[in-house]
């Protein structure tokens, strides 16, 4: 297990991206601050310096790797115990990367592969709001932080210890054939919501039915039943 700390970088996952051939698997990487944080579709995540978390966990294990599609929402639900052992007991995931609390967003999830013939490496990448106050109007989502929720500051170096024991142990259970399934879906955010979506390209309304066994997500679209990756469906709730 190696760890690495920058004060400024301009992304963990990128960082990852150019160094993953000489680094170890389960390498952790945090900043205080990412000049070029990014989210899913390309679009930027600011976080002020020193008051959230930001890092990144590289994956070389194959056999996790093979788990790509569960690791997206495993990470979310690791986010969502650690949540809960500090008091705030309402964390749901929205499928397939983010953690909610009371319909505000609080942590977000990348999910990176590197391929060349075949995957090298997977990268996750996890924004978590902890001691920030104020949030842009310009965000496309109302976000929350631990803070504002407990009303109280949060050790930045005690929650990045206790988020990567929690990681890196859902990891070994999942290897072990742990099955997440049951946990996961008693958190689903999604679960029975109504959304306006683009689905091939497409605007449609669907109802989310909830996350399935294979972490896809089954929806009720047009008196017809799917299941859907996370490359197919862009929301709007």
């Amino acid at each position: 297990m190696k760890r690495l700390f920058f004060e400024t970088i301009d992304s963990t996952n990128a960082y990852l991206k150019r160094n993953y051939q000489k680094l170890e698997d389960m390498t952790f990487v945090s900043a205080s601050f990412q000049s070029e944080g990014r989210g899913r579709m390309g679009r930027t995540w600011m976080s002020e310096k020193e008051k959230n978390l930001t890092f990144s966990l590289l994956i070389k294990d194959p056999e996790v790797m093979r788990e790509y599609a569960q690791m997206s929402v495993l990470s979310a639900f690791s986010i969502a115990e650690v949540l809960k052992d500090y008091g705030i007991c309402d964390a749901a995931i929205k499928w397939p990367n983010d953690v909610y609390v009371k319909d505000a967003k609080i942590c977000g999830i990348l999910l990176e592969a590197v391929t060349v013939q075949e995957m090298e490496c997977l990268i996750i990448g996890i924004g978590l709001n902890v001691n920030e106050e104020r949030f842009s109007e310009d965000f496309l989502y109302k976000a929350t932080s631990m803070k504002l929720l407990l009303q109280k500051e949060i050790d930045l170096e005690e929650l990045k210890e206790a988020v990567y024991r929690r990681l890196a142990d859902n990891i070994k259970k999942m290897k072990r054939g742990e099955d997440f399934h049951e946990k996961i879906a008693a958190l689903d955010y999604l679960k029975g919501k109504k959304a306006f979506c683009s689905i091939d390209g497409q605007n449609r309304q669907i109802e989310v039915l909830g996350i399935d066994r294979d972490y896809s997500l089954k929806v009720l679209c047009e008196q017809e039943v799917r299941n859907l990756s996370s490359s197919e469906i862009t929301f709007h709730i």
